[in-house]
């Protein structure tokens, strides 16, 4: 997960003290700030918006804690492993370690978001690691805050923490409300929606793809 809370940047912020390139894309920059904003990732590059802007890769662990990110229904991007058995874990180590930095993007809804995150097609090399594509959701200036919004990828979070911008608690997807829910669908993760059907009792064990006849597939109840 992102910086401590997951807090959602303003541009009204705290000044920042000191700024570096990451060691994984000049394309990126970690920003240390005073004040409540802390740590904070920063574009390093003007881009335009559904431009690529960087990729990053992370070892895929079953548990969670505050700075992993959910990528499939049972596998978390875990940059800053845990701590034995305590949730606590510590992201400073990271800071200069290339790819794990994404830790330090920051929270915004997705109406509001400067990136959006896609799945990247590299499993097949190594089963263990998760790869993700960051995407520009807008127009992006030099020094333009990177954040993303949790619920896409987290259907129910391990440290629900408060948006700075909104003061709303962001739990995860299962806890928006279903009017958000909807509106947000069309960009959410596919491990979320999946795991949306299967809250609202639409599994694998009540629909399946069986054959109709030849050459012919339909969706049909399965046999009780």
């Amino acid at each position: 997960m992102a910086a401590l809370l997951r807090r959602a940047l303003t541009r009204g912020g705290a000044a920042p003290s000191a700024r570096a390139v990451s060691a994984a894309s000049p394309r990126v920059v970690l920003e240390e700030s005073s004040g409540k904003l802390e740590t904070a990732m920063l574009s390093n590059v003007r881009c335009s918006r559904h431009e690529l802007l960087y990729t990053f890769k992370s070892p895929l662990t079953g548990t969670r804690n505050r700075h992993s990110l959910q990528y499939s229904t049972t596998e978390h991007l875990t940059a800053v492993p845990s701590q034995g058995d305590d949730a606590f874990t510590d992201a400073s180590d990271v800071k200069g370690s290339g790819d794990g930095i994404w830790v330090f993007m920051n929270h915004a809804f997705h109406t509001e978001a400067t990136v959006y995150l896609r799945p990247g097609e590299h499993r097949h090399i190594d089963p263990s690691v998760g790869c993700v594509a960051v995407y520009a959701a807008k127009d992006l200036v030099v020094g333009e805050p990177l954040t993303f919004d949790y619920t896409l990828n987290e259907w129910e979070m391990s440290t629900p923490f408060t948006c700075l911008s909104t003061g709303r608690t962001v739990q995860g997807f299962k806890h928006l409300t279903e009017e958000e829910q909807l509106a947000a669908m069309p960009h959410a993760w596919a491990h979320v929606r999946q795991m949306y059907d299967e809250h609202r009792g639409m599994g694998a064990s009540v629909t399946s793809l069986r054959l109709a006849g030849p050459g012919h597939y339909s969706w049909l109840k399965s046999r009780q």
